[in-house]
């Protein structure tokens, strides 16, 4: 069986999650065959190398005769959807010869950019990355109509055989967050946590941060600046993470993560999470028994408290987490899951599919059904999800990112011309 996975690149949380997955097919003696194409050349080739040292194959930025034949050769076409512009425009702008299509969906779709039911519809198969994913206002009658069309496979992995280090007797806790330090993320009342903490405490921050930003603007202007460390990026997030006793991973409601690889590799290493109860994060975390979900901000104020108090039950939490996490969140049970879904697509047909139809001919039209079609643009003023991707910075999927994609494009332009 060979499967021809589509990707914009393979940088971030999803060449990190293919990675991991090449190296556990090598090591499991998978029968499967994987190449990769990719619409963009890679600016981090870390992933894409150990996924060629794994046995597969990876192809940048083919013509569009290499394209057609790729997926004809293919048993099964995987597109690799986080409502990147290169993946519309390789489907809508390519007469793909007839196929298998199998959908993994990287962002949860619970807010833009949404996971477009009728591209769900013209799949086989649709994948989500967290079970939160059926919550998908957008996608409800699709599910309806044809449940076992969609399934689950997770992207984020724990750190295996790096046990948990313990924390010594009567030592103070240390907290720590890493991740995308960005508000179209993180959430803005985080320092705000931090800030009103009734002990001192230092939070070590590992991720880049422009510091001209909001982030750091937030931070410095905490009555406690100082319990706020930047760190920086991390090279090696095993080993910033080993020194820390507790994750402060507060993120916006309407963010677009699903996998959460940084909180899964925090659990993996013993580390307790204070989470909010945002539906990505429920499905990882469980509250009171491998971590802490709080209900609101001043929720979370009290639970940072409770943990500075606490830090043998923290610790106890933490155990708990390492032990479910190294139990549900493995390469191997994703590979064991991606082989019964590759199975069962190969009972059915290959065939053509209409993609200009469900995604729209233009990268207007495109950027839209990103948003979650024109209705999303009229609540724009008021929608911090669509907000965050009308921004002019070339964010994951915003009109920026868009209008970097295809520069000069006069149906974007005009788009712009129309935001309120």
């Amino acid at each position: 069986m060979k499967i021809l996975h589509v990707a914009a690149h393979l940088g971030g949380g999803v060449g990190k999650a293919h990675a991991a997955l090449a190296e556990a097919r090598r090591d499991m003696g998978s029968t499967e065959r994987h190449g990769f194409l990719l619409l963009e050349r890679p600016e981090d080739q870390r992933f894409a190398e150990s996924i060629v040292a794994a046995g597969s194959e990876v192809v940048v930025c083919p013509s569009q005769a290499d394209i057609i034949g790729l997926v004809a050769e293919a048993d099964i076409l995987q597109v690799e959807w986080w409502g990147h512009p290169r993946i519309y425009e390789f489907l809508a702008r390519n007469a793909l010869p007839e196929h298998r299509l199998a959908l993994w969906c990287h962002v949860s779709g619970l807010a833009p950019p949404v996971i477009p039911a009728a591209l769900s519809q013209l799949a086989d198969r649709t994948v989500f990355t967290s079970p939160c994913s059926f919550e998908a206002a957008n996608l409800q009658v699709a599910i309806a109509e044809r449940r076992e069309g969609f399934a689950v496979a997770n992207s984020g992995f724990g750190f295996p055989g790096r046990p948990p280090v313990p924390r010594q007797q009567g030592s103070e806790l240390a907290f720590g967050s890493l991740g995308t330090l960005d508000f179209a993320k993180l959430h803005p009342g985080f320092f705000d946590v931090v800030d009103r903490a009734k002990r001192d405490l230092r939070v070590r921050l590992f991720g880049r941060v422009d510091p001209s930003g909001a982030v750091a603007a937030k931070a410095a202007a905490m009555r406690h600046p100082g319990r706020v460390v930047f760190e920086g990026h991390a090279e090696d997030p095993a080993d910033a993470l080993a020194g820390l006793d507790a994750f402060i991973y507060l993120l916006t409601p309407d963010h677009y993560g699903t996998g959460e690889n940084a909180l899964v590799e925090a659990m993996s290493l013993g580390l307790c999470p204070l989470v909010l109860a945002n539906p990505a994060e429920r499905a990882i975390v469980t509250h009171g028994e491998t971590g802490l979900v709080a209900t609101s901000i001043e929720d979370a104020c009290d639970w940072l408290d409770w943990m500075v108090e606490n830090p043998d039950a923290v610790t106890r939490l933490g155990a708990e987490a390492a032990r479910r996490v190294a139990a549900s969140h493995s390469p191997g049970a994703s590979v064991a899951a991606f082989e019964a879904i590759h199975a069962g697509l190969m009972e059915a047909p290959k065939r053509p599919r209409n993609f200009v139809e469900a995604l729209g001919a233009a990268p207007a039209e495109w950027f839209a059904t990103s948003l979650g079609g024109p209705l999303a643009l009229a609540k724009a003023r008021r929608d911090r999800a669509v907000a965050q991707l009308l921004m002019p910075t070339p964010a994951k999927g915003s009109l920026g990112h868009f209008k970097r994609c295809f520069p000069g494009d006069s149906g974007l332009a005009q788009f712009s011309a129309r935001l309120p």
